[in-house]
């Protein structure tokens, strides 16, 4: 019983302070997953920071995003603050057409500039460079500074603040799917957290005086339970003798 309650002062401690070096990966190969991030099944029975869950599906990180669906989670670096994603269907032109930060704790890594989507019937001469992922034998799609006339055989689609205009030398489909979150805010949620840890520390703590305390008290009556056993039995002894 003594070693149980040991042993409960030790898990409840232990379990007080896990969420300081808790981290965990979707994969060996996978970035590593920690505050504020963490994945969806692996909560730890506290309640996950908005927009950063993540999910793993077949052994890969996805962070899902409302206005886009998923996106593969290449690399975190939570010195720098910022998370490097991939498209899925390697596309990163059509992530940067629907994808509303807004709704998020992120915005784009790298500086943005305004860009409009063109959607034409035929294509367009040097030096518009077409989207291919985005175009099919019908239409063609570009994207071109606000300020070009639009040509005829095209229309708008959409004006979008994305890091850069499509170029075949940038067509890498990592390339400006880097996000950051605000320093000020994980700031305030780590101070939050600083606080929920420290109390659950104070709280692991007075567990254990608790239970601690319990074990002396059980210590002490069972102490006392040999003492008057002891005292009973010298008693007995005693009057023994003086009945000769």
């Amino acid at each position: 019983m003594d070693a149980l309650l040991f042993l409960f002062c030790v898990f409840t401690f232990q379990s007080s302070i896990i969420k300081v070096s808790y981290a965990t990966k979707c994969d060996d190969a996978g970035p590593e997953i920690h505050y504020p991030f963490q994945i969806k099944s692996q909560q730890q029975g506290h309640e996950a920071n908005p927009g950063f869950e993540v999910l793993c599906k077949d052994n890969i990180t996805f962070i899902h995003f409302p206005s886009y669906g998923d996106l593969a989670v290449n690399s975190i670096s939570y010195d720098t603050k910022n998370i490097h994603l991939l498209d899925p269907k390697n596309c990163a032109y059509r992530v940067f057409l629907n994808l509303n930060l807004s709704l998020t704790p992120f915005h784009y890594f790298h500086v943005l500039k305004n860009y409009t989507y063109l959607k034409c019937s035929t294509s367009l001469p040097h030096p518009f460079v077409e989207v291919p992922c985005l175009s099919a034998s019908t239409h063609h799609v570009y994207t071109v500074d606000p300020a070009l006339p639009v040509p005829s055989s095209c229309q708008g689609i959409k004006t979008v603040p994305i890091p850069f205009a499509y170029s075949p030398y940038l067509s890498d489909n990592r390339l400006g799917l880097r996000l950051t979150w605000d320093s000020e805010d994980a700031e305030t949620r780590n101070r939050t957290r600083g606080s929920h840890t420290s109390l659950n520390i104070v709280i692991g703590i007075s567990m254990c005086v608790l239970v601690m305390a319990m074990f002396i008290i059980s210590i002490s009556i069972k102490v006392g339970e040999v003492t008057r056993n002891r005292q009973q039995k010298e008693e007995q002894l005693l009057k023994s003798f003086t009945d000769f």
